[in-house]
Order: structure tokens, then sequence, then C-alpha cells
């Protein structure tokens, strides 16, 4: 029959097809021990399990169906609405695909309680409150004690995974009063709040869901943005930090008196100073947090607005001070052009910060260091030249998670934009013994289990995730964060002629 079947035309294959298959459906509907479906609520205890073959023959029927109507409406054939059927059958994909996935992640959750006769929902919420569990149980150890008398925050924490947290400190211009963003857990949200304001830990007060809890996915349904609050708020509560700024705007304004005749010559000789006395740091994307495989279930993120110091700026989207290429270059003699000739330096101040200024924020132990986000580098590099001290910013944080891979730590060094010579084995051999001088020294706290084929870090306290990047990349980081806190080395242990020297400091780290 078969050898017979190849001689016959296309269409009559194709006939046969539906016909066998339209025949397998029918039989497979009127089987009265399949009973009515009943989808993922059915309670399967006791029952036999699905003949998979079959149904794996019906769904290949099913998509051969497709494929002929598809067909006849483009041959214009048949007409009528297909969308439906369409959406059904995307919806069977998801379904399907959804319960591979869920099949291969409960494997890998320790500590995993299910039930006989636990249908889909029931696996999924189990598994979903158990990834919250192992997440808040991993955060505890991080989450450090706040110093007596240390400002208090509420974070407003739902469902979806936002949250909104407020200061019980009156709004005064200087500091962020309100803040809002996203967590996978409640814990994640405290978390991410205390990164946030990593030299100096708030004492916290939650409102959550009672519990348990679960992990919660999140994405656009959990931004609460909206809620925060805006640049134009900021400004309109003055306050000693806006003094500070117009100040600077008044010593900058007879500066620039004094160079009428040529402020592009004076600009460039700024660019020029900055550039040799303080220079932008190299592949600025190194001071994102490390993201590896373990540790993708502890995201958590943060907005908010407040005046950053232009100094913490590390890194804008054109490395050199004053240089645009052809992106715009014009702008900042523009800028200095309009703070000459301003008679209302609270105008001008509305104007230089009417758009938003989107900077990153990476916490570490004596204070934050900024890099560019979305927008603003034109004003920054204006604000430098200037020697304008504040910039209103718009500042978004990443919460660093507690657990690494150490393969994944290597491999992130690539948000360094940097070359790195020798094997990936050698170099998480050699980030090995780093980490682990890093913890003999008491830099930072945790512990490295090194002794399996996945040598995995937990940090109890992690004072900058750049501490765990390459040595040359975190002495580079040493020295200019140095500038911008100064003594900041030395809270830590560590001489800063060694933290400086990429050599030495890695001696420093590898030697008993």
């Amino acid at each position: 029959m078969r050898a017979l079947v190849r001689w016959l035309p296309a269409d009559e294959r194709e006939d046969i097809v539906v016909g066998i298959s339209t025949s397998l459906s029918r039989d497979r509907a009127e089987d009265p021990a399949d009973g009515p479906d009943s989808g993922d609520d059915a309670d399967g205890a006791g029952e036999a399990a699905p003949d998979w073959d079959r149904e794996w023959k019906v769904l290949l029927a099913s998509a051969r169906h497709a494929d002929l109507v598809a067909r006849l409406l483009g041959e214009q054939r048949a007409f009528f609405d297909y969308r439906g059927l369409a959406r059904a059958a995307r919806k069977l994909r998801d379904r399907i695909d959804d319960a591979y996935n869920l099949l291969c992640e409960a494997p890998r959750l320790d500590g995993l309680r299910l039930e006989r006769g636990d249908d889909m929902g029931d696996v999924r919420r189990a598994v979903d409150l158990r990834r919250g569990e192992i997440v808040d149980a991993e955060l505890a150890p991080l989450q450090p004690s706040p110093a007596p008398g240390a400002e208090i925050w509420t974070i407003n924490y739902d469902q979806r995974g936002g949250f909104v947290a407020d200061s019980c400190r009156s709004p005064d211009g200087t500091e962020p009063w309100r803040v809002t963003g996203m967590a996978s857990t409640a814990a994640g949200a405290e978390h991410t709040l205390t990164r946030l304001f990593l030299h100096r830990p708030p004492e916290i007060r939650l409102r959550a869901p009672e519990p348990p809890r679960s992990w919660a996915e999140t994405g656009w349904k959990s931004d609460r943005s909206a809620e925060g609050p805006t640049l134009r708020e900021l400004l309109a509560l003055r306050g000693l930090v806006y003094e500070e700024h117009l100040a600077a705007c008044r010593a900058a304004q007879q500066v620039l008196r004094e160079h009428a005749s040529n402020l592009g010559a004076y600009l460039a000789d700024r660019a020029a100073e900055l550039n040799a006395r303080d220079p932008q740091l190299r592949g600025h994307g190194g001071l994102r947090p490390i993201g590896t495989s373990d540790n993708r279930d502890h995201y958590g993120s943060a907005r908010t607005v407040t005046w950053v110091p232009t100094r913490s700026v590390v890194g804008t989207g054109h490395s050199e001070w004053g240089e645009f290429g052809d992106h715009r270059p014009e702008v900042p003699l523009e800028i200095a052009e309009g703070l000459l000739r301003a008679a209302d330096l609270e105008a001008f101040t509305a104007e230089l910060f009417g758009h938003d200024i989107s900077l990153l924020r990476t916490p570490a132990w004596a204070g934050p260091l900024y890099r560019i986000g979305s927008n603003g580098n034109h004003r920054i590099h204006a604000a430098k030249l200037l020697k304008l001290p504040w910039l209103a910013t718009v500042v978004y944080l990443e919460a660093t998670a507690p657990v690494w891979e150490v393969a994944g730590i290597v491999a992130a060094d690539r948000d360094t934009g940097e070359e790195h010579p020798g094997s990936f084995e050698r170099r998480v051999d050699e980030r090995i013994r780093a980490i682990e001088g890093l913890l003999r020294r008491g830099v930072i706290d945790g512990d490295l289990h090194a002794d399996g084929i996945r040598p995995v870090l937990r940090c109890t306290r992690l004072p900058a995730s750049w501490l765990l990047r390459a040595p040359g990349y975190a002495a580079r980081v040493n020295t200019l964060y140095e500038r911008c806190y100064p003594g900041a080395l030395a809270q830590l242990g560590v001489p800063p002629e060694v933290g400086f020297d990429p050599q030495q400091w890695e001696r420093w780290l590898i030697e008993p």
C-alpha cells in the first residue's frame, strides 16, 4: 500500500491524509474513556496516562489541516474568517510550551512540595511559592542592619511585583523622598531599596500581601513609575542643593564673562584639563550588576528623582569630555552662551533640566557612582565644563543579587568592552583565587563553593559589584572611586597603593 501511495498525485495524497486524520479525530472524540475535556483543572488521580502517540498524530493531522485551509484561502478557493482558529492554535501552543517549561523547571527546585493529582495550576503555584521562598532566604543575609536614627521608609508592595516606597521625612529637595520600582518578591523590594541607599541603609517598614507570598514575574504590569516623583516637583522644592546650584551658576557666569570673547576656546581648555585630570571610566558598562543564571529570580529595579553630584558621574555616551564627533557638538557652547546671557537663573535652571537627564546608579559602600542612562549626555558634559556641582536627574537602579556562578561572573567581563586573554577555564580559575582573596581579606563576606563543576559564590556582604570583576577593571574603578570619595578604600582595609594597581591588587588577593 505504501509503495502505491507515492504514485498518487500530491492533491490525492493530501486528501487521504486528511481523511485518515479526520477519522482518528472522530475516534478520539467518540472514545467514552476520554470523557469531557476539563482542561488543566481536571483531577488526574487514578486516570490512565494519555495515549501520547495518538495525541501526537492528531496534532500533526491538525497542523496539516491548518496548512490546507491557509492554502485554500490564499488561492481564494474558500472565504471565511480564519483568525479564531489561529488564536486557538496559538493558545494551544502556549499551553503545551508552558507545560514543557514547567516540567523542566520543577525538578530543579530543591524543597518543592507537590501532591498526587496536582494539575498544572497547582504545580505552577507551588513552583512560584518555592521560588519566592528561595529568593527571600538568599536575600535575608544581605540585608544590613540600619544604624540608630536611620531614615524610615515605608514600602507598599503589590501582588504584581510593583512597589512604591516613601520616606517619613518631609521632602526638602536634598534627598529622594519617593521611590517606585519592581521586584520578584516583597523581600526583593526591601533589598532593592536598601541597595539604593547602600552607604546609609534605612529602616524599612513593609506593607505587602499576607504570606504565603509567591515569586512574581515582573514586567510592564508591575510598573508603577507613574506614581513616582518628577523633576518638576524636585525643582519646585528648592532647598539647600538648589541654592548651591544657583550660586555655582552665578560663579560660572562671572568666569564666562571673563572669556566672553572666545567661549569655545575656554570650553576646549576645560575639556582638555578634565580629560587629563578627571577622565571618564572606560567600559563603564562594567558598573552594572553582574547577572548569571543563578540570580535571575533576584531581579529588582527602582526609579526616583534627585540631585546628583556632578563629580560622581563617571561615564557617558561620549568617552572624552567635550568631544561629540558629529553628534550636535555645538550644544555645550549653546548652554554656556545661554548661561552667560541669563538674567533669571531660575528660568535657566528650569530650561537646563526641562528634559530628563537619565542616570544609572551603582551603589557602593562610601557613596554611589553614576553613568549615563537614556538621555542627557550634552548637559552632563556642559555641567562638568562649567563647574556646576549638581545635576537634577532621574535615577534608575538595578539591585545586586547575592549569588553567582563564577563562570557567569567571568562571562560578564564582556560588559567592560575589554579583551581578556587566556582560555575561559583559566580565567575562571584565576577569578576563583581572586574571590577567595576577597573573602580571606574581609573585603566581602560570604561562601565560595568551588568543589563542584559549577563553582558558586554566595555573598552576605558586597560593598560594590565591581570588586568581583577582573583585577584590571576593578583597580581602574577603585582609582576613580577614591577620587570621588577620598579614603574609601581604607574603609575596606585596602591599602590605596594596592587597590589602584592591577598587578598589586591581584597579588594582594591571591597571596596568603
